[in-house]
């Protein structure tokens, strides 16, 4: 008798591990809830210069002036940069933007600082495009079409 309700006691178990292990691979293709309430959003690709020159390692910000959303991309050795707002590489939401550039270094401790002290980073880019506020610089983003920038940063 106890073999059998032990064997029966474990059918509802297996029955419910099969049934979420069945929803779990069906949902993979769908949105979720959240990306369907998302403004739509364009790929944005480019390069940053520093006096003419490509410029790696910046940090590019792109807030959209009718969205409370902002897209960000860092740029690689040559200079170029691909926009993120979500996930990766989906771009930024069409429209007007102010930009912000920036690149940062990360600064040991002095050698006589306390041992739990943390790295600091500093500003190694002109200060004035760290700031969307005082770079000047914008952008607009287009539903159709492409939209490949290039953002010039003057010392």
């Amino acid at each position: 008798m106890e073999i059998e309700y032990a064997a029966t006691s474990r059918r509802p178990f297996f029955l419910a591990l099969i049934v979420i292990l069945a929803s779990a691979g069906c949902g993979r293709n769908k949105m979720d809830k959240w990306e369907a309430r998302r403004p739509k959003t364009y790929t944005v690709q480019g390069r940053v210069l520093l006096d003419g020159k490509p410029e790696a390692d910046v940090v590019v910000s792109f807030e959209s002036k009718v969205h409370n959303l902002t897209a960000v991309g860092i740029t690689d050795a040559s200079g170029r940069f691909l926009l993120k707002t979500f996930k990766q590489g989906d771009g930024a939401v069409a429209g007007d933007h102010a930009v912000a550039l920036a690149k940062r270094i990360q600064v040991a401790p002095p050698p006589n600082a306390a041992p739990d002290t943390p790295r600091s980073e500093v500003l190694v880019s002109p200060k004035r495009y760290a700031d969307t506020a005082t770079s000047g610089l914008t952008a607009t983003v287009v539903e159709k079409g492409a939209n490949e920038i290039t953002l010039e940063m003057a010392k």
